[in-house]
Parts: C-alpha cells; sequence; structure tokens
C-alpha cells in the first residue's frame, strides 16, 4: 500500500475538495469566480440595499416584513456561499466597490420617489436578476 503524503499544517495548496471536484471535471477557478460574483449579489447587490428599502417602508408593515423576508434570504444566501469560496481556494476583494462591480445585477437603490409601488417594483425586479443572474451562471 502506498505512503499517503502529509501536507504540512497550514498548507492550502492541495485541498481534497478541491481535488476531488477537479477530477470529475469542474472548473474549479471558473466555479469561485462565479461564487465571488453570486456573493456580490447577494450581498452588495440586495442584502444592503434591501436594509435601506425596508426603512422607507416604515408604516407598510405588510410590505416592509415582505423585504425583510428578501433582505434576510440574500444574507442567508451569503453566509453559505463565502465560506465554500475560501473553501475552495478563493477569496473576496479586499476592496468593497470592486466586489460590488462583481455582481451581475445593479444596485436596488432607493428608487425616487421612494413610494411602496415603486419599491416593490424594484424588489421584484431585483430578485427576477438574481434568478437570472444564478441560470446564466449555472450554464
Amino acid at each position: 500500500m502506498p505512503k499517503e503524503e502529509v501536507v504540512k499544517h497550514g498548507d492550502v495548496s492541495r485541498r481534497v475538495g478541491v481535488e476531488v471536484i477537479r477530477a470529475r471535471g469542474v472548473d474549479v477557478d471558473k466555479l469561485i469566480k462565479t461564487l465571488i460574483a453570486n456573493a456580490a449579489a447577494e450581498f452588495a447587490s440586495t442584502y444592503y440595499y434591501y436594509t435601506i428599502l425596508r426603512m422607507h417602508l416604515a408604516g407598510y408593515e405588510d410590505y416592509k416584513e415582505i423585504c425583510e423576508d428578501a433582505r434576510l434570504e440574500d444574507r442567508a444566501h451569503w453566509e453559505l456561499i463565502v465560506p465554500r469560496i475560501y473553501e475552495l481556494g478563493g477569496e473576496l476583494p479586499n476592496d468593497l466597490k470592486a466586489f460590488h462591480d462583481l455582481a451581475g445585477c445593479p444596485a436596488a437603490k432607493l428608487p425616487d420617489p421612494p413610494s411602496v409601488v415603486n419599491i416593490l417594483t424594484l424588489l421584484m425586479e431585483s430578485e427576477r436578476c438574481a434568478i437570472r443572474s444564478w441560470s446564466a451562471s449555472a450554464t
């Protein structure tokens, strides 16, 4: 039986998970780029801006709750994606603007005027873009 190679503590150049998915034909570098772009969409394009949008729905608690659900869902996606990026040997950009620019969707900035209809329309369009972005990156 061949002796198993010992990897030194702290050496991340040979990750078993990465080797396994590479052996299955996955382009790990492309996967990392896709995950980073999707993390940017979840955090920079939606979670952050949904927080702002939610504040402008004060007094419309039913709609505010819809916005909060979308906001927390995007945060949960962010929390799931980021560890995978690092486990695969990638990392997030150290510049928030550069990170945001990787997102496949525009920022969900507060519409003018910030009416309930305009905010809810923006939320719907933002979620549609996120779905299209994830679908496009999966192909």
